[in-house]
């Protein structure tokens, strides 16, 4: 059980037990009573001590996917004006993918300690048994507030809504048309999940999450308090799709289609930042606003490339980019090694801005000093005026930096890709120590060492030229992983039967599949090389039958629906019998002609539980290896 802090009415700051009881005596105001401030005086108050955060993160856009980094075809003028206006972190770090990085930023741990080191197979849960950001902002007076992307769990007790977040709104899954969202979302007039209850939006999906946080910033002026409002977009994550007015342009450059509809979401956010910051203006609060700018790992479209976009295109085609834009093409991935997913630069290595007017700052620079995603929670918990000295986190405070210029010390850090069920130390990985990289990128394979001062493109092995120093990052790795996995790496279940989520909505994403192609992650809605015939959807039977690890909340009968397809797809089954396997125990039912669905009631005990679900043509359990899985099973405790 998760213990909350104590809350302590706004005003606040860091108190000592006897001050927190004296301030809970003293803070009598009725909710309802008038408030004798007005917008412009709250402001003031927010500004001086306890600002106001917005984070914005976008999805698999990397260093190089920016226009004043050595990229000249992307159009990125909004993000390049708050890059001008801000501290710009030079050398800062991520997960080499998604949900490694998002739980890292919540809590402040590496994401193999956070618990969450795969984007799938039931291994993209944040643990309710952190104090995560909201949390901590939360229980401080913060009004807080997450949009878009979450992609941390998608039941009881890993939702945002579960996690510290009083407003939500989000799309299921890793990204919009996922196995976890609503069925055929594909990123235009989609129903999404609005503080857990679907709704019907119309529009673009990156437009829909800054109207929303639009209307979020409006409401807050007139709120006391101050606010946390994390914008975390699904764009520019595959399937590639933008309004035509965004592609087009790049289309006329002559670009492929790829290309152009990636670009197009860049410049779609792009301009939805300069709508979100002019919404700030407009309520004046920018000045006392910490606004944050971050992606969440390396290109895509660098991964898809193998490295370099550029050589997707043509040379008649980079002569012509050349003479109308009037600058040289040399690299679109800012001369970095791969992209996403990777443990070289290119996969890790994101820029980081972050400004606050009012925070008496230093002026706008850039900082070279190591930096990742564990440092953001005890930073804004200290600009915040939180106390955090006793949490539990593997990251600093960067406030000694921002506001006195004062470099880190010297520092290791590690990110390793652990697309796997279950951690090994010899999945790829990279220990950094300033601009040295020892890289372990294959996991057969050996280490290399690359010095980034001399070798941006980590093009020259050193490591025999340095053997004393290779043997000290690699001692550094060991220790680390012992840290990050030394207590155990347990499997986080969602909890059925709770007062919180009934029913729970269960989707094969979410299998302990015994590896990642067997996970049920992308639907295949669209048109588009990542959309139709790229997924699951037809390729039903090539996808073998795997346990959801759960835990049931409360002794009671259950109803277990299972579903081939999702509710809204109607899609009957094509066998005879359904067959439900609770903790190795089996039972079958036939399937009616034309169901697209078969109930099961059993009594289940309070526990953890495994069920494995699947529909064939034989009347016992004899055909699970072969078997058609069932994709979405709903669970319900009955009165």
């Amino acid at each position: 059980m998760k213990f909350k802090r104590l809350r302590v009415c706004y005003p606040f700051k860091a108190l000592s037990i006897l001050t927190v009881c004296l301030a809970l005596f003293a803070c009598q105001k009725s909710a309802d009573m008038a408030d004798p401030l007005d917008s412009s005086a709250k402001n003031a108050v927010t500004s001086a001590e306890h600002p106001n955060i917005i984070l914005v993160m976008t999805d698999d856009q990397g260093y190089g996917d920016f226009g004043m980094f050595n990229n000249p075809i992307v159009k990125t003028p909004k993000i390049e004006e708050l890059a001008s206006q801000s501290h710009r972190f030079t050398n800062f770090h991520v997960d080499p993918t998604c949900s490694p990085t998002r739980a890292a930023l919540m809590s402040g741990k590496y994401s193999l300690r956070a618990g969450v080191w795969h984007t799938v197979m039931g291994r993209h849960m944040l643990s309710d048994k952190h104090d995560i950001l909201p949390e901590l902002l939360g229980d401080a007076g913060y009004n807080t507030a997450m949009i878009g992307k979450w992609h941390l769990g998608e039941n009881y007790p890993f939702r945002p809504q579960d996690q510290g977040f009083k407003h939500v709104l989000s799309h299921g899954g890793g990204g919009v048309g996922q196995s976890p969202d609503y069925w055929e979302n594909d990123q235009f007039d989609d129903t999404y999940f609005l503080n857990g209850k679907e709704k019907k939006y119309n529009g673009f999906a990156t437009d829909v999450w800054f109207d929303e946080a639009i209307d979020f910033i409006k409401k807050q002026t007139n709120e006391e308090a101050p606010f946390f409002l994390y914008l975390s977009t699904n764009a520019p994550h595959i399937p590639w799709r933008a309004p035509e007015e965004n592609i087009e342009p790049y289309r006329a450059l002559g670009l492929n289609d790829d290309m152009a509809k990636f670009f197009g979401m860049i410049t779609n956010i792009d301009d939805n930042i300069g709508r979100l910051r002019q919404a700030m203006r407009d309520e004046k609060i920018e000045d006392s606003t910490i606004f944050i700018f971050m992606t969440d790992n390396g290109s895509s479209m660098a991964a898809k490339s193998n490295g370099e976009p550029l050589t997707w295109i043509a040379d008649d085609v980079k002569l012509e980019i050349e003479a109308k834009t009037g600058k040289k093409l040399n690299t679109l991935n800012n001369y970095m090694r791969e992209g996403k997913a990777s443990v070289y630069e290119g996969g890790h290595r994101v820029p980081f801005f972050i400004r606050w007017p009012n925070g008496k700052l230093t002026d706008p620079t850039d900082i070279n000093d190591l930096a990742a995603h564990i440092d953001i929670l005890p930073t804004l918990l200290d600009l915040a005026g939180i106390d955090s000295e006793n949490l539990d986190t593997d990251g600093t405070s960067l406030v000694t930096v921002l506001r006195e210029g004062i470099s880190l010390p010297d520092r290791t850090m590690v990110v390793t890709n652990q697309r796997v069920l279950n951690p090994d130390p010899q999945r790829p990985y990279a220990v950094m120590q300033g601009n040295w990289r020892l890289v372990h990128a294959e996991h057969d394979g050996g280490e290399a060492l690359f010095d980034l001062t001399t070798d941006p493109g980590q093009v020259n092995d050193i490591s025999e030229q340095h053997p004393q120093r290779v043997i000290a990052m690699a001692k550094t790795y060991e220790q680390w992983w012992q840290h990050t996995t030394g207590k155990g790496t347990p499997t986080t279940r969602p909890i059925i039967g709770s007062e919180h989520e009934n029913p729970s909505r269960l989707t094969g994403m979410d299998w302990l599949a015994p590896n990642t192609n067997q996970v049920p992650w992308w639907p295949g809605f669209g048109d588009d090389k990542w959309g139709n015939g790229h997924g699951w959807v037809g390729n039903e039977e090539k996808f073998m039958v795997s346990p959801w690890a759960l835990n049931v909340a409360e002794n009671g009968n259950y109803a277990i629906t299972l579903y081939l397809h999702d509710i809204p797809a109607n899609k009957v089954i094509p066998k005879s019998y359904a067959h439900l396997q609770l903790n190795g125990e089996a039972t079958t039912m036939p399937i009616p002609p034309g169901a697209t669905s078969v109930t099961f009631n059993v009594a289940l005990d309070s526990g953890d539980i495994d069920i494995r679900a699947w529909f064939d043509h034989q009347s016992d359990e004899s055909g699970l290896s072969k078997g058609l899985a069932a994709f979405y099973m709903y669970v319900e405790k009955l009165n």
